[in-house]
């Protein structure tokens, strides 16, 4: 394991996670240091397009996978059952994402993991929750998207919604709060020395998102509806053309700012002249604003109103512009990793921890994701001292899998809606 340093170092997660949801979060405990265990099935993540390489068609392994150990294990077998439960004993956290009913019909349950390990935190990302009516549908991010209301108030005005921010944000909101849940769970078996179930699903964790725009529903009986580029509360918040491109904004002192880009007088307009009224007139007040800010250029906007007047506003950059943005660089959000002696950038951590006078407590350096079954026998004969008769066995198992599926041993394509939703049901 790369981070060495890092505070959870010295726990073992055991990740049964594929695709986005699940991977996204065992990541970053494995950013804070954590053994993440990536278990596979011999057919490997969903997402494996071939052998590992630098490849756009690998970028969900590559972005989400590092700092990750691949195990293959036949589940359905005798032998990779038992190897399972033997890492269950020595392991902390046992993760996966998948629908309510599949840990149980897996064997792979809280319940049953208790018993072997009375420890064990068992998470489970599901798409609506582990009982109600839903439990049983298929769902993926935009599926949770559209469930959660969240699509409703993503997009311009008059059109079609939009995939909110264009990211997967239910499945990322997923893996956060897997994590968090991990990391209270970890907190209360110190205390107790007790196993925690966690349960949580796609659609809550956006539900939760969009909190203040419920809370306006729940006390004004109206529905938020699309919020195109503007703020539902806050004229002046949101993003405005200029001259040459686009500005953000939300300055905290909406008087000083009304003045500086020249509609001093709206601050004698009875429509404009209180905060309340403000907002009662937004739309208007926001067309005025609208036409002041084409005037100028963003660099020049940016200029007059942050620089050099403190107030909050600021670019819509692009990709490339970020990649060579001074505080992002400073922030080492990107970073630079190898595979294979094939070096590829990549996003850091979120995490900034410290022990005070500079010194990181997050040390190491990033591994890059591992090829399928990569670290097999070097878990099987480490970690649970098994025998090389024993090894072989588990191996047989894994080939008699891939014997009974037509894809073989590695998915080399994107697999069809069909097989997705079936092989969630294992």
């Amino acid at each position: 394991m790369a981070i060495t340093k890092g505070p959870l170092n010295g726990i073992r997660i055991l990740d049964m996670t594929h695709m986005h949801a699940g991977p996204y979060g065992t990541m970053l405990l494995g950013d804070l240091g954590a053994e993440v265990i990536k278990l596979e099935s011999p057919t490997g993540d969903m997402m494996r397009m071939g052998n590992k390489e630098v490849t756009i068609e690998n970028l969900y392994i590559i972005g989400i996978n590092r700092n990750k150990k691949s195990l293959v294990l036949n589940l359905k077998g005798e032998y990779g059952k038992k190897a399972f439960y033997d890492l269950v004993r020595k392991s902390d956290v046992v993760y996966s994402n998948t629908r309510a009913e599949v840990p149980q019909r897996q064997g792979t349950d809280f319940n049953t993991l208790k018993k072997i390990n009375p420890g064990i935190i068992r998470c489970n990302i599901s798409g609506y929750g582990e009982t109600g009516p839903a439990i049983g549908y298929p769902s993926f991010d935009i599926i949770a998207c559209g469930h959660s209301g969240i699509l409703s108030i993503s997009g311009e005005p008059g059109k079609a919604p939009i995939i909110p921010g264009g990211i997967a944000l239910a499945d990322m909101m997923g893996g956060i709060v897997g994590s968090m849940s991990v990391l209270a769970a970890l907190v209360r078996r110190k205390m107790d020395g007790k196993g925690v179930q966690i349960e949580t699903n796609l659609l809550d964790g956006l539900l939760l998102l969009q909190q203040v725009m419920f809370q306006y529903y729940f006390l004004s009986g109206e529905e938020p509806g699309l919020q195109g580029k503007r703020h539902l509360f806050g004229p002046g918040y949101g993003i405005y053309d200029t001259k040459d491109s686009h500005i953000t904004m939300c300055p905290d002192d909406h008087d000083k700012a009304l003045k500086l880009i020249g509609l001093e007088w709206t601050l004698s307009d009875p429509r404009f002249a209180k905060p309340d009224n403000r907002v009662k007139n937004r739309e208007e007040l926001d067309k005025y604003i609208e036409d002041a800010l084409l005037e100028k250029t963003t660099e020049e906007w940016i200029k007059l109103l942050r620089d050099q007047n403190d107030l909050a506003c600021g670019p819509v950059l692009n990709y490339e512009q970020i990649f060579n943005d001074p505080q992002v660089l400073h922030n080492k959000m990107i970073i630079e990793m190898e595979l294979k002696g094939e070096k590829y950038n990549t996003l850091g951590s979120l995490f900034k921890l410290s022990k005070g006078n500079n010194q990181d407590l997050i040390e190491g350096t990033f591994e890059s994701a591992p090829d399928l079954g990569a670290n097999t026998d070097e878990i099987l004969k480490d970690i649970l001292c098994y025998s090389d008769d024993m090894i072989e066995k588990i191996k047989a198992e894994n080939v008699a899998y891939l014997q009974t599926r037509s894809e073989g041993a590695q998915i080399i394509r994107m697999p069809s809606e069909e097989e997705i939703s079936e092989q969630s049901k294992e």
